[in-house]
């Protein structure tokens, strides 16, 4: 068989095959115009605006985990397991680190050693390493078990305090252990350099407890600080904290601790609030009773209207689930003109619409 007639067995058509190949090839035109202008028909997809900000917030999360170091002076002895929000936001860690400890504990999550803690998405070597040491566990492996707690400071004598008091404050069986031998042998701390020779007792540990520790006779080595607060009267939402430490038992720890959940409310417009500062007891809060006023006018609102989800999740008292909320009803429904509908509509029951009241 030669070349020609190779060429044509395979290139000759007939009349009807090539009307087929017209007709293919006008289908693949259009076709390949359909392609092109479809996209001019095609609507854009709506943005989650929520979503959005979730995914944003998210982000900006992990990379403060990754850049915002942890400092010593802000960490305190805790247990994950118990550990409570209010508490928590106190640390001094990534706010990342934070929301998955509560949503691992959520799922029904449990450390058992120091080395689960590791587990936790975004804690790394180097903050594993400055937040061991404050990890307090118990060991279910073991029959006798040490009890734990998140400390709740108050004002003590360490010459009079009792084992269960001491627990309160922190303080493992060891340390108890080695005070209360020192105290058998006749010993007495007559100063807070005294108490802060017993060697168990940590740097970390000595810079909370130094606020809290009272002697008999301490109040009258100090008459001019009485003497401020029986003729003055310290507004809270203006104070420093300087002035705070005025207050009795509110030392530099508490008092920092005030102006930071202050400045995450927006300011305070009942004296009760300070029951929810982190380590702020009713005791304590009874001390200073008549010496304190809140000034309602240095309130900082939110704009209910304008403010986006990351600026109101960070209200203590909405958080994101609650603010989620009432963004997204807000895009469906546009601006409020009236806040009770958050509360109507059943956005916020009746206790969370009161807190937020105030600052709306």
């Amino acid at each position: 068989m030669n070349f020609r007639q190779i060429i044509q067995d395979y290139f000759t058509f007939s009349r009807n095959e090539r009307k087929g190949i017209v007709v293919l090839l006008i289908v693949i035109f259009l076709l390949a115009v359909a392609n092109k202008v479809i996209f001019y028909f095609e609507k854009p997809a709506k943005i989650d605006v929520v979503l959005l900000d979730s995914a944003k917030r998210e982000l900006g999360l992990v990379i403060d985990s990754i850049n915002q170091p942890v400092s010593e002076k802000t960490l305190f002895y805790f247990n994950p397991n118990t550990i409570d929000s209010v508490a928590l936001d106190s640390l001094s860690i990534p706010e990342l680190i934070k929301l998955n400890l509560l949503k691992f504990r959520s799922k029904g999550g449990k450390f058992y050693t120091n080395a689960d803690f590791r587990k936790i998405y975004g804690v790394t070597d180097q903050l594993f390493k400055q937040i061991s040491p404050f990890l307090l566990l118990e060991n279910e492996s073991t029959s006798q078990k040490v009890k734990i707690s998140t400390p709740d400071y108050f004002l003590f004598d360490p010459n009079k305090a009792t084992d269960d008091e001491f627990l309160r404050l922190g303080l493992s069986d060891k340390q108890i252990a080695t005070i209360r031998k020192y105290l058998d042998k006749g010993g007495v701390f007559r100063s807070k350099e005294d108490f802060f020779k017993i060697r168990v007792i940590s740097t970390n540990q000595k810079s909370q407890l130094a606020d809290w520790i009272v002697f008999e006779g301490l109040q009258k080595v100090m008459p001019e600080k009485d003497i401020v607060l029986k003729t003055t009267t310290i507004d809270i939402n203006s104070a420093d904290s300087i002035q705070l430490k005025q207050l009795p038992g509110i030392g530099s720890v508490l008092s920092k601790r005030i102006v930071k959940y202050r400045d995450l409310l927006g300011g305070f417009y009942l004296i009760s609030q300070l029951k929810e500062v982190y380590g702020l007891s009713d005791q304590t809060i009874s001390l200073f009773k008549g010496k304190v006023t809140v000034d309602v006018s240095k309130i900082k609102k939110l704009d209910v209207n304008f403010a986006d989800l990351n600026e109101l999740s960070r209200h203590p008292y909405l958080k994101k689930d609650l603010a989620s909320k009432i963004v997204k009803f807000r895009t469906k429904h546009g601006s409020f003109r009236d806040l009770t509908i958050l509360r109507d509509s059943m956005i916020l029951n009746i206790d969370e619409y009161n807190r937020i009241r105030p600052y709306f």
